[in-house]
């Protein structure tokens, strides 16, 4: 009978009787050479949750969903996980995707997260022990994280997955936004921001009257576009650090294209609490069309 060992993922005879198990054993050889230089497979995920399985080895799992993603890695308990597997992962879609440990799995690293066209390989270290390493870290420059389209008459939008540790500073652009009555359109991180803002509100109109305004303290939102009814408004704004637990500070730029004003916008939420989305909320009335996008980068 024919015995075998394994080199580098290829099963290689021992001991072979040439009559009885020569072919087999040729065709064990040819199997794993086979295996082992074949052109990668792809397993196409689409949702915003994936359990990993023994069939990913070998090939790259791709994330596709606008959406937060959470990806997890189940016990050896449950999957017969080879000691050194490693699972690759590569991030197609808008949505940050989020690694987390099964039930008694360690991961070592879970605040390494995937941005859009990001990847990382997932490798076993221990029993239960995972390291996510990330193939290639953010860049310094801008990359985009997500893009949410304004629906009709919605009385606030909420971007979901918008932060993470990925990145230091987020850029946030509104564009071609319209308010159905005079208001002010506000931006909350998270859905409920429990601190409170400090702002400075600076305006400057078309007739060129230039006016300052000093935000109250201890409201629970920052005005980062000034607008007028049915006003076509665009705004780009930074937002430093919105993950870390820690203030976060806020500056913004408005243009109010119907109503001829632009302005700026400047201020820090007093937490110390880590957010991972963002609402805007007209003060009054609806918003209708127009599109925000974030993008995230690194100092």
């Amino acid at each position: 009978m024919a015995g075998t060992t394994t080199y580098y993922g290829i099963s290689y005879p021992t001991s072979t009787d040439y009559v009885k198990d020569g072919a087999s054993a040729i065709q064990t050889v040819a199997t794993g050479f086979d295996s082992a230089v074949a052109i990668p497979t792809y397993n196409a995920q689409t949702g915003t949750t994936y359990t990993f399985a023994l069939t990913d080895v070998g090939k790259t799992v791709t994330a596709s969903n606008a959406s937060a993603q959470t990806y997890t890695i189940p016990p050896t308990a449950s999957v017969a996980w080879a000691t050194g597997t490693t699972l690759y992962v590569i991030n197609l879609g808008a949505g940050v995707v989020t690694f987390a440990g099964g039930a008694g799995v360690t991961v070592t690293n879970t605040t390494q997260t995937l941005a859009q066209y990001q990847s990382a390989r997932l490798v076993r270290t221990a029993l239960n022990a995972w390291t996510v390493t990330p193939d290639s870290g953010p860049l310094s420059g801008m990359t985009l994280v997500s893009s949410t389209t304004i629906g009709s008459t919605v009385s606030s939008v909420a971007v979901s997955g918008a932060f993470s540790a990925s990145y230091d500073v987020y850029k946030i652009v509104v564009a071609n936004t319209v308010t159905s009555a005079t208001a002010n359109i506000r931006l909350t991180l998270g859905s409920t921001s429990t601190g409170y803002y400090y702002t400075t509100v600076a305006s400057l109109f078309s007739g060129g009257t230039y006016s300052t305004q000093n935000a109250a303290a201890n409201t629970s939102f920052i005005t980062v576009i000034g607008s007028v009814a049915s006003s076509n408004v665009s705004s780009s704004l930074e937002v430093i650090s919105p993950f870390l637990a820690a203030k976060t500070f806020v500056n913004s730029n408005y243009v109010n294209v119907d109503g001829g004003a632009a302005g700026m916008v400047a201020g820090y939420l007093n937490d110390t609490t880590s957010y991972t989305a963002f609402t805007l909320t007209p003060s009054t009335g609806t918003l209708t069309g127009g599109t925000i996008r974030v993008y995230g980068y690194n100092l």
